[in-house]
């Protein structure tokens, strides 16, 4: 019994991790379809006339853990978006343990911006159709070594974004979108944690999204 407050503590934080790795990050459809250096993935990634200024949506969010104590558990919750890249997560049902979790924000930013903190190439893996970035923190010392975000070389979506850490493990998020009226938005997301001493699975649903109402729209930025 000794260990379970642990085990709801690392459910909290793959919970936070899922929500705050990556948000509903688009291109410019008009783009090219080749991406011939990063900063074109970039300021497709950056400009987008199918993204919403703000929408909001409600979240069902799915934790299995594959290792001990193999722990399954659904929440519920809303989430909000913003442009360029703020995101709002209200969360129910958590575990007590993990109630700070209950109320999330945070700011993605411009991708364009993403130089100051990273030193950006393509992937040995990126091709025309599906172009990779590589963001490689600019600060050594961090769990990260680096950061893949394979992209539709097409329509410009995040597909993928896998995550490498020094101690061996590996995060895997993907997305996937459909239009809602003339506006694209992510409505499903899966995350796989295979790290040391734990491996882990987290899907998120997103359904009846309303567009142009985030629910913070009147709270200040933080």
């Amino acid at each position: 019994m000794g260990r379970q407050p642990l085990r709801y503590r690392q459910i909290a934080g793959l919970i936070a991790s899922l929500l705050l790795c990556a948000g509903p990050v688009r291109a410019d459809q008009t783009a090219p379809a080749a991406a011939a250096a990063p900063a074109i993935v970039l300021a497709r990634l950056s400009t987008d006339p199918r993204t919403p200024e703000g929408y909001s949506a409600d979240l069902e969010l799915h934790v299995k853990l594959h290792s001990f104590p193999f722990i399954a558990l659904t929440v519920h919750g809303t989430s909000s978006y913003r442009k360029p890249g703020l995101y709002h997560y209200q969360l129910e049902n958590l575990p007590r343990v993990a109630a700070k979790f209950n109320d999330l924000h945070y700011d993605l930013g411009d991708p364009e911006t993403w130089s100051t903190r990273y030193d950006i190439g393509m992937s040995p893996v990126s091709t025309e159709d599906a172009p990779v970035l590589r963001l490689t923190p600019k600060k050594p010392g961090g769990m990260v070594t680096y950061l893949d975000i394979e992209t539709d070389g097409k329509n410009g979506h995040m597909l993928k974004a896998t995550w490498k850490r020094r101690d061996g493990g590996t995060i895997v998020l993907t997305q996937s979108y459909a239009a809602v009226g003339e506006n694209d938005v992510v409505t499903a997301q899966q995350a796989i944690f295979d790290i040391p001493h734990m491996r882990a699975e987290l899907t998120a649903t997103y359904t009846n999204v309303v567009v142009d109402t985030p629910m913070f729209a009147t709270l200040n930025d933080r």
